[in-house]
């Protein structure tokens, strides 16, 4: 398959996305953030850091559960995205408040409309380091069951997790990896066509639990 395919499967899902009913998409967040609470708390390693995201209007509102992370583990570095030239650069959340409108000392525009950490911040793998374990929660607008994924075309997360686990093949700390793909049903197809550029995610969570 080709990135044609791959450009009108991302055209369907926005599509399907755009008449999925505000209370209907408030209701599967929960269901999400629960889901993935007790994923977290299932893990036999806990992690040494979690990568989160801010969601656009149409993903699952996750941010619930940073909040609830917190307050579990205090000590649990949390980072957000920013996007630094055709890179993803991570920094840690230092502040008992997420943006929901406008900016904070702490909060700044993105480039593509979001809400991005200050590049003032703590920086992971240069002030704060990965750890062995770092959980990465990952966006995208379709996905499979066998660890296919669609994101917006820019493959910023493509990059990054490649990077990411780059440092388990150069025997750094033996890092484990754990991407974690988030989205409602919806979202969820039988095949997403792959190419080599395309990095696997390794659990998915929708409302209906990790698949």
């Amino acid at each position: 398959m080709d990135t044609f395919d791959k450009q009108t499967l991302r055209n369907r899902a926005k599509e399907i996305l755009q008449t999925l009913p505000e209370e209907y998409k408030k209701g599967a967040s929960h269901s999400i953030c629960q889901h993935l609470n007790r994923y977290l708390l299932s893990l036999s390693t806990l992690p040494t850091a979690l990568l989160g995201f801010i969601p656009f209007p149409d993903e699952p509102d996750v941010t619930p559960l940073y909040r609830e992370i917190c307050s579990l583990f205090p000590y649990l570095p949390i980072g957000f995205p920013r996007v630094e030239g055709n890179a993803l650069a991570f920094y840690r959340w230092s502040s008992s408040r997420l943006p929901k409108n406008g900016v904070t000392p702490e909060w700044v525009h993105g480039s593509f409309g979001t809400i991005e950490p200050s590049p003032s911040l703590p920086q992971f793998g240069r002030d704060i380091p990965w750890g062995t374990c770092p959980v990465v929660l990952v966006p995208g607008r379709v996905f499979d069951r066998q660890g296919g994924r669609i994101g917006r075309g820019k493959g910023y997360y493509d990059r990054f997790l490649r990077s990411l686990r780059q440092r388990v093949t150069d025997g750094e700390k033996n890092i484990e990896v754990i991407a974690i793909g988030i989205c409602f049903l919806v979202q969820v197809v039988t095949e997403v066509p792959r190419t080599e550029q395309d990095e696997p995610i390794d659990h998915l969570i929708t409302e209906e639990g990790v698949l």
